[in-house]
């Protein structure tokens, strides 16, 4: 044998060999690599602007800093925010795509959509409770009402023509307001919008009479006197909101809706996955920056594990169903 001309050739040899173990060894590390290794996108089911939205975008940007990716927010809005969560639903389960949804999506829409393309309970992973939400009932600075009592002399001096805004139907909104009805013995025609941002546009000029919005949204809007704060719907005033009282103590007894936020994923997503999400979001929620954040929206930061988020989603299902039958919510 020539052994000049074998030396090259084991050589090369040598070098494929070295190659395909190189290739072999990265395809490795990519399959078992430390995740998060791209993007992390969050949908949120209703318009651009509401408390949910501009919450989720703080949250997102304290994550992106917790996991050393981007996270991306993605609005996907419409029916009842139906349309994000069937959109979660069919995303791929490899932990890189996740939804922040209101308690209506989560609790709620079993209750009012028979026909629902989702299962709350069956078709989500709960990753974290992030964040409880005081909303407040408002009334246009247009019309002659700037308390709960002068609501409902408004509403009995113009029988059938006084209509209440919300972000759809079935949204935290209108589920609010339909309780108060119920419970203060008053009726408002319901306009359903897609989002509270775009409802904004009747309430201020008066063509709409209320709506109840998270403190986030309709906080600028009081303060530049376009609206009128009549109440919170939490059990306690808010640190934001001092001198506006609840509901309750405006004339509402037993009144108490305190809509919450909370992140899901699609069946299937890694456990490990989710853990990692989980302890992230909790570690975010208690930076300053995001805490300050979150207190000049009204929020109250939750941050649990998955399983006790999942306990307190099924508790959340059971209650929101008698409270629909009992007040008699309607989709639309």
């Amino acid at each position: 044998m020539n052994k000049a001309w074998f030396k090259p050739l084991s050589i090369v040899l040598q070098s494929t060999f070295a190659v395909c173990a190189g290739l072999t060894a990265t395809t490795s590390d990519a399959q078992t690599g430390v995740y998060p290794d791209r993007a992390v996108r969050i949908i949120v089911p209703f318009a651009a602007g509401a408390t949910l939205d501009l919450m989720t975008r703080a949250v997102g940007q304290a994550l992106s800093v917790e996991i050393k990716q981007p996270v991306i927010v993605e609005n996907k809005a419409g029916a009842s925010g139906i349309i994000g969560a069937e959109a979660t639903v069919k995303s791929d389960p490899d932990g890189y795509t996740y939804m922040m949804a209101p308690f209506s999506v989560l609790a709620v829409n079993p209750s009012l959509h028979p026909n629902l393309p989702y299962d709350p309970l069956k078709d989500f992973v709960p990753v974290a409770h992030v964040a409880d939400a005081p909303h407040i009932l408002i009334a246009s600075a247009a019309l002659p009402v700037k308390t709960l009592a002068q609501l409902k002399t408004y509403i009995a001096d113009n029988p059938g023509k006084v209509s209440y805004a919300s972000a759809g139907a079935g949204s935290s909104a209108h589920l609010a307001t339909e309780v108060m009805n119920y419970q203060y013995g008053i009726t408002m025609t319901h306009v359903p919008y897609k989002g509270t941002a775009p409802a904004y546009n009747d309430l201020i000029p008066g063509r709409v009479a209320v709506m109840i919005d998270g403190a986030a949204a309709a906080l600028p809007r009081i303060q530049s006197g376009l609206v009128n704060p009549l109440g919170v719907t939490s059990a306690k005033r808010i640190a934001i909101l001092p001198d506006v009282p609840t509901l309750a103590e405006a004339g509402i007894t037993g009144y108490e809706v305190n809509p919450w936020y909370g992140l899901v994923a699609p069946k299937g997503t890694p456990a490990d996955r989710i853990l990692i999400i989980n302890t992230a979001i909790k570690t975010a929620l208690n930076t300053q920056e995001l805490k300050k954040k979150f207190s000049d929206m009204g929020l109250d930061a939750v941050g649990d594990d998955p399983q006790t988020f999942g306990a307190f989603m099924k508790t959340e299902v059971a209650k929101w169903k008698q409270v629909v039958q009992d007040a008699h919510v309607q989709a639309n």
